[in-house]
């Protein structure tokens, strides 16, 4: 089970279905300098902390083709670190309204389609899925520009929602292999999203480019489970509102993790902690180029569960 994607590294056979849930707690301790051409004294400093549960199903439409669906539910906290008051930043939750936000707990949908080139089932052999889908937004989202790049007077406002809300494609490739030797479960995906078009708002968010590689061990009898190793590279491309460049929207992340894998009879549950490392770019949340600091950690529960051969009309299409 690849670092908190539960539907990826398994292909389904037709009328088979799998039920995912992959949970992540992100927490971000952030500082920066006073912004320039401001009228405030103060560093900005605070933490962003995300709980989030993606909820997925997959199922097997013939031996070749595999649908997934899923969809994000969760809750973004901005928490101010400070007696000063400022337009910027403030305690605050992606589940309230806010000036320049639309709150509540409810995230973007995905429909994934793969295509299964290799699957060679349960055993040692390959796994090489080509995959095509969408990112369906939600509302809850920002509704104008943080930044207020066209020039306007500052005035309250939001930095971070739950959604970009804005329609992407995703392209992805997966290729997994399991061995008989250790480690017996290595591979990656190479995935990208790519937004379609600039949204009601008019915001057009930033292409994303993301390289995840996994290895796990063999089964370890004292813990009754594999340990693994993840090391994840994400690249985003500048967002705009209104045509604008967005601050900061440019970054390269480099993300190490190891964590914990048991096969039990009621599924497989993985528990993964990982730390990112910004190697290019800065937080997207900050407005300007200034001194800032970062720091970030990340815990994922996930869980995945097979059901076999529920969908019995399927099997004339199995071969499809």
């Amino acid at each position: 089970m690849p670092v908190g994607n539960s539907d990826r590294g398994v292909g389904l056979w037709a009328g088979q279905i799998m039920f995912g849930l992959d949970n992540a707690i992100q927490y971000i301790d952030w500082w920066h300098d006073v912004l320039p051409g401001s009228n405030e004294t103060f560093d900005h400093k605070g933490s962003l902390t995300s709980l989030t549960t993606t909820p997925t199903l997959t199922f097997g439409l013939s031996n070749y083709w595999n649908l997934t669906i899923s969809k994000t539910i969760g809750k973004r906290t901005m928490g101010w670190n400070s007696d000063s008051s400022t337009i910027h930043h403030r305690d605050e939750g992606t589940d309230s309204d806010f000036l320049n936000a639309v709150g509540g707990a409810m995230g973007d949908t995905k429909l994934m389609l793969r295509y299964l080139v290799f699957n060679d089932g349960q055993g040692p052999g390959k796994r090489w899925f080509l995959g095509s889908g969408i990112v369906i937004p939600s509302k809850n989202t920002l509704t104008s520009d943080p930044f207020f790049l066209s020039g306007e007077d500052a005035t309250d406002h939001r930095h971070f929602s739950l959604s970009d809300g804005v329609y992407k494609q995703i392209l992805e490739i997966q290729f997994f292999k399991k061995r008989t030797l250790s480690p017996v479960f290595i591979g990656g995906t190479l995935m990208a999203e790519i937004p379609l078009l600039e949204n009601k708002y008019g915001f057009k968010s930033s292409q994303l480019y993301d390289l995840s590689l996994t290895a796990f061990s063999k089964l370890i009898p004292k813990i009754n489970a594999s340990l693994g190793g993840n090391i994840i590279v994400r690249h985003t491309t500048p967002s705009y509102w209104n045509g604008l460049e967005s601050p900061n929207s440019r970054a390269t992340i480099v993300t190490l993790g190891g964590g914990t894998l048991w096969n039990l009879s009621v599924g497989g549950i993985g528990l993964t902690i990982q730390k990112p490392f910004f190697v290019g770019g800065a937080f997207s949340g900050i407005e300007g180029e200034v001194d800032q600091r970062i720091g970030a950690w990340q815990l994922s529960l996930s869980y995945r569960k097979l059901f076999d051969y529920l969908l019995p009309w399927i099997d004339p299409l199995k071969n499809l």
